[in-house]
Protein backbone atom coordinates (compact mmCIF):
# COMPACT_ATOMS: atom_id res chain seq x y z
CA UNK A 1 0.00 0.00 0.00
CA UNK A 2 1.42 3.40 -0.99
CA UNK A 3 1.86 6.34 1.33
CA UNK A 4 -1.00 8.20 -0.32
CA UNK A 5 -3.42 5.39 0.52
CA UNK A 6 -2.61 5.44 4.22
CA UNK A 7 -4.96 7.03 6.71
CA UNK A 8 -3.33 9.87 8.61
CA UNK A 9 -3.33 10.28 12.38
CA UNK A 10 -2.30 13.61 13.91
CA UNK A 11 -0.38 14.40 17.07
CA UNK A 12 -0.98 18.03 18.00
CA UNK A 13 1.22 19.60 20.66
CA UNK A 14 -0.82 21.99 22.81
CA UNK A 15 0.71 25.16 24.20
CA UNK A 16 0.54 23.79 27.76
CA UNK A 17 2.60 20.76 26.72
CA UNK A 18 -0.30 18.30 26.55
CA UNK A 19 -0.85 16.04 23.55
CA UNK A 20 -3.93 15.90 21.35
CA UNK A 21 -4.40 12.96 19.00
CA UNK A 22 -6.87 13.31 16.15
CA UNK A 23 -7.85 10.10 14.37
CA UNK A 24 -10.82 8.19 12.86
CA UNK A 25 -11.12 5.76 15.79
CA UNK A 26 -14.13 7.41 17.42
CA UNK A 27 -16.63 4.65 16.72
CA UNK A 28 -15.80 1.43 18.57
CA UNK A 29 -18.24 -0.55 16.41
CA UNK A 30 -16.27 0.29 13.25
CA UNK A 31 -12.86 0.31 14.91
CA UNK A 32 -12.01 -3.36 14.30
CA UNK A 33 -13.04 -3.22 10.64
CA UNK A 34 -11.11 0.00 10.07
CA UNK A 35 -7.86 -1.20 11.67
CA UNK A 36 -8.15 -4.55 9.89
CA UNK A 37 -8.64 -3.13 6.40
CA UNK A 38 -6.63 0.09 6.41
CA UNK A 39 -3.01 1.17 6.90
CA UNK A 40 -2.10 4.18 9.03
CA UNK A 41 0.66 6.70 9.48
CA UNK A 42 1.14 9.39 12.11
CA UNK A 43 2.17 13.01 11.60
CA UNK A 44 3.42 15.54 14.14
CA UNK A 45 4.78 19.09 14.27
CA UNK A 46 6.79 19.42 17.47
CA UNK A 47 8.32 16.09 18.41
CA UNK A 48 5.97 14.25 20.80
CA UNK A 49 7.07 12.83 24.12
CA UNK A 50 7.58 9.08 24.21
CA UNK A 51 5.07 8.72 27.04
CA UNK A 52 2.38 10.47 24.96
CA UNK A 53 2.80 7.98 22.12
CA UNK A 54 2.85 5.11 24.61
CA UNK A 55 -0.42 6.28 26.20
CA UNK A 56 -2.00 6.64 22.76
CA UNK A 57 -0.89 3.14 21.76
CA UNK A 58 -2.25 1.76 25.05
CA UNK A 59 -5.59 3.45 24.34
CA UNK A 60 -5.69 1.69 20.97
CA UNK A 61 -4.82 -1.62 22.64
CA UNK A 62 -7.73 -1.08 25.04
CA UNK A 63 -10.05 -0.38 22.10
CA UNK A 64 -8.80 -3.57 20.44
CA UNK A 65 -9.69 -5.58 23.55
CA UNK A 66 -13.19 -4.08 23.67
CA UNK A 67 -13.63 -4.44 19.93
CA UNK A 68 -12.55 -8.08 19.84
CA UNK A 69 -14.89 -8.88 22.73
CA UNK A 70 -17.78 -7.42 20.77
CA UNK A 71 -16.65 -9.10 17.53
CA UNK A 72 -16.44 -12.55 19.15
CA UNK A 73 -19.73 -12.07 21.01
CA UNK A 74 -21.57 -11.22 17.79
CA UNK A 75 -19.88 -13.89 15.68
CA UNK A 76 -20.51 -16.70 18.16
CA UNK A 77 -23.93 -15.57 19.36
CA UNK A 78 -26.05 -18.06 17.41
CA UNK A 79 -24.05 -21.21 18.38
CA UNK A 80 -23.93 -19.97 21.99
CA UNK A 81 -27.67 -19.34 22.02
CA UNK A 82 -28.51 -22.75 20.46
CA UNK A 83 -26.33 -24.63 22.95
CA UNK A 84 -27.88 -22.72 25.85
CA UNK A 85 -31.38 -23.53 24.55
CA UNK A 86 -30.49 -27.23 24.31
CA UNK A 87 -29.16 -27.15 27.87
CA UNK A 88 -32.41 -25.49 29.00
CA UNK A 89 -34.52 -28.27 27.44
CA UNK A 90 -32.35 -31.05 28.86
CA UNK A 91 -32.34 -29.45 32.30
CA UNK A 92 -36.11 -28.99 32.17
CA UNK A 93 -36.65 -32.64 31.29
CA UNK A 94 -34.26 -33.72 34.04
CA UNK A 95 -35.93 -31.63 36.77
CA UNK A 96 -39.41 -32.59 35.53
CA UNK A 97 -38.84 -36.35 35.38
CA UNK A 98 -36.24 -36.98 38.09
CA UNK A 99 -36.75 -34.29 40.73
CA UNK A 100 -40.10 -34.25 42.49
CA UNK A 101 -41.28 -31.00 44.08
CA UNK A 102 -44.55 -29.49 45.32
CA UNK A 103 -44.57 -26.76 42.64
CA UNK A 104 -44.29 -28.48 39.28
CA UNK A 105 -43.40 -26.48 36.14
CA UNK A 106 -42.46 -23.21 37.94
CA UNK A 107 -39.42 -24.61 39.75
CA UNK A 108 -38.34 -26.59 36.70
CA UNK A 109 -38.45 -23.49 34.48
CA UNK A 110 -36.52 -21.34 36.95
CA UNK A 111 -33.84 -23.96 37.57
CA UNK A 112 -33.51 -24.77 33.88
CA UNK A 113 -33.29 -21.09 33.00
CA UNK A 114 -30.53 -20.63 35.59
CA UNK A 115 -28.54 -23.54 34.15
CA UNK A 116 -29.01 -22.21 30.60
CA UNK A 117 -27.84 -18.70 31.55
CA UNK A 118 -24.81 -20.12 33.34
CA UNK A 119 -24.01 -22.22 30.28
CA UNK A 120 -24.34 -19.16 28.03
CA UNK A 121 -21.81 -17.14 30.03
CA UNK A 122 -19.38 -20.05 30.42
CA UNK A 123 -19.35 -20.51 26.65
CA UNK A 124 -18.97 -16.72 26.26
CA UNK A 125 -15.87 -16.77 28.48
CA UNK A 126 -14.47 -19.71 26.55
CA UNK A 127 -15.04 -17.90 23.24
CA UNK A 128 -13.16 -14.85 24.52
CA UNK A 129 -10.14 -17.06 25.29
CA UNK A 130 -10.34 -18.99 22.01
CA UNK A 131 -7.52 -19.20 19.48
CA UNK A 132 -9.64 -17.23 17.02
CA UNK A 133 -9.98 -14.32 19.45
CA UNK A 134 -6.29 -14.47 20.34
CA UNK A 135 -5.32 -14.44 16.66
CA UNK A 136 -7.53 -11.42 16.05
CA UNK A 137 -5.99 -9.53 18.99
CA UNK A 138 -2.45 -10.26 17.79
CA UNK A 139 -3.32 -9.24 14.22
CA UNK A 140 -4.78 -5.90 15.28
CA UNK A 141 -2.06 -5.10 17.82
CA UNK A 142 0.53 -5.76 15.11
CA UNK A 143 -1.22 -3.25 12.84
CA UNK A 144 -1.17 -0.67 15.65
CA UNK A 145 2.52 -1.33 16.34
CA UNK A 146 3.29 -0.56 12.69
CA UNK A 147 1.98 3.01 12.99
CA UNK A 148 4.99 5.32 12.74
CA UNK A 149 4.82 9.06 13.50
CA UNK A 150 6.95 11.39 11.39
CA UNK A 151 7.48 15.15 11.39
CA UNK A 152 5.31 17.15 9.02
CA UNK A 153 5.41 20.90 8.24
CA UNK A 154 1.62 20.99 7.87
CA UNK A 155 1.10 19.86 11.47
CA UNK A 156 3.75 22.31 12.65
CA UNK A 157 1.83 25.13 10.96
CA UNK A 158 -1.40 23.95 12.58
CA UNK A 159 0.26 23.94 16.00
CA UNK A 160 1.49 27.50 15.52
CA UNK A 161 -2.00 28.71 14.59
CA UNK A 162 -3.48 26.90 17.56
CA UNK A 163 -0.85 28.24 19.99
CA UNK A 164 -1.59 31.84 18.97
CA UNK A 165 -5.14 31.46 20.28
CA UNK A 166 -4.41 29.31 23.33
CA UNK A 167 -4.27 31.34 26.50
CA UNK A 168 -5.96 34.34 24.88
CA UNK A 169 -9.29 35.78 25.99
CA UNK A 170 -12.49 34.47 24.42
CA UNK A 171 -13.07 37.81 22.69
CA UNK A 172 -9.56 37.72 21.23
CA UNK A 173 -10.03 34.17 19.93
CA UNK A 174 -13.36 35.13 18.39
CA UNK A 175 -11.62 38.01 16.63
CA UNK A 176 -9.09 35.51 15.31
CA UNK A 177 -11.92 33.35 13.97
CA UNK A 178 -13.46 36.29 12.13
CA UNK A 179 -10.09 37.27 10.70
CA UNK A 180 -9.65 33.76 9.33
CA UNK A 181 -6.66 32.15 7.67
CA UNK A 182 -4.34 33.46 5.02
CA UNK A 183 -5.72 31.72 1.96
CA UNK A 184 -2.43 32.33 0.15
CA UNK A 185 -0.80 29.64 2.29
CA UNK A 186 -0.59 26.50 0.11
CA UNK A 187 -1.56 24.12 2.94
CA UNK A 188 -4.92 25.65 3.83
CA UNK A 189 -6.83 23.79 1.12
CA UNK A 190 -4.60 20.72 0.90
CA UNK A 191 -5.83 17.10 1.17
CA UNK A 192 -4.19 16.93 4.61
CA UNK A 193 -6.26 19.92 5.77
CA UNK A 194 -9.43 18.14 4.68
CA UNK A 195 -8.48 15.02 6.64
CA UNK A 196 -7.85 17.13 9.74
CA UNK A 197 -11.14 18.97 9.19
CA UNK A 198 -12.98 15.64 9.04
CA UNK A 199 -11.59 14.62 12.44
CA UNK A 200 -12.36 17.99 14.01
CA UNK A 201 -15.86 18.00 12.53
CA UNK A 202 -16.67 14.77 14.37
CA UNK A 203 -15.38 16.36 17.57
CA UNK A 204 -17.64 19.39 17.13
CA UNK A 205 -20.70 17.67 15.64
CA UNK A 206 -23.30 18.36 18.32
CA UNK A 207 -26.27 20.64 17.68
CA UNK A 208 -24.90 23.13 20.19
CA UNK A 209 -21.66 23.57 18.23
CA UNK A 210 -23.52 23.77 14.92
CA UNK A 211 -25.69 26.51 16.35
CA UNK A 212 -22.61 28.55 17.28
CA UNK A 213 -21.10 27.94 13.85
CA UNK A 214 -24.15 29.59 12.29
CA UNK A 215 -23.76 32.56 14.61
CA UNK A 216 -20.11 32.89 13.63
CA UNK A 217 -21.12 32.65 9.98
CA UNK A 218 -23.45 35.62 10.44
CA UNK A 219 -20.70 37.57 12.19
CA UNK A 220 -18.34 36.92 9.26
CA UNK A 221 -20.91 38.56 6.99
CA UNK A 222 -20.99 41.61 9.21
CA UNK A 223 -24.47 40.89 10.58
CA UNK A 224 -25.76 40.56 14.13
CA UNK A 225 -22.72 42.08 15.81
CA UNK A 226 -24.54 41.77 19.14
CA UNK A 227 -24.10 38.02 18.86
CA UNK A 228 -20.43 38.45 19.74
CA UNK A 229 -21.55 38.59 23.38
CA UNK A 230 -23.79 35.55 22.88
CA UNK A 231 -20.94 33.43 21.47
CA UNK A 232 -18.55 34.68 24.15
CA UNK A 233 -20.94 33.83 26.98
CA UNK A 234 -21.59 30.40 25.46
CA UNK A 235 -17.87 29.57 25.21
CA UNK A 236 -17.19 30.68 28.78
CA UNK A 237 -20.27 29.06 30.31
CA UNK A 238 -19.76 25.72 28.55
CA UNK A 239 -16.00 25.78 29.17
CA UNK A 240 -15.46 25.03 25.51
CA UNK A 241 -12.00 24.31 24.10
CA UNK A 242 -12.48 27.51 22.18
CA UNK A 243 -9.00 27.69 20.64
CA UNK A 244 -9.47 24.24 19.08
CA UNK A 245 -13.00 25.17 18.00
CA UNK A 246 -11.48 28.29 16.42
CA UNK A 247 -9.00 26.16 14.48
CA UNK A 248 -11.86 23.99 13.26
CA UNK A 249 -13.99 26.91 12.05
CA UNK A 250 -11.00 28.57 10.33
CA UNK A 251 -10.06 25.43 8.39
CA UNK A 252 -13.70 24.74 7.53
CA UNK A 253 -14.30 28.25 6.22
CA UNK A 254 -11.45 27.78 3.73
CA UNK A 255 -11.97 24.14 2.74
CA UNK A 256 -15.71 24.59 2.14
CA UNK A 257 -15.43 27.96 0.43
CA UNK A 258 -16.88 27.86 -3.13
CA UNK A 259 -14.19 27.89 -5.77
Amino acid sequence: MSEKEKNTLFHIYRKDGSALFLHPFNNLEKFIELVQKEEFEGRYGMEPRVESLTLFRNDLYRMIEEGVKTWVAEKRFIPRFILSAIVFLLAYLFFSLIVRDPLPVIDEILLSLGVAVLTYFLIYKKDQRSQEALKKRVELRTKVDRIIFTEDPFVKEIEQILHKDEGESTESVLGSILKGLDEADPWVNSPMARVLLNYLEKRFSSKDYKKQEKRIGRLRKGKDIREIKTVTKWAEAKKVDFSLFALYTKIKSVCEKPK
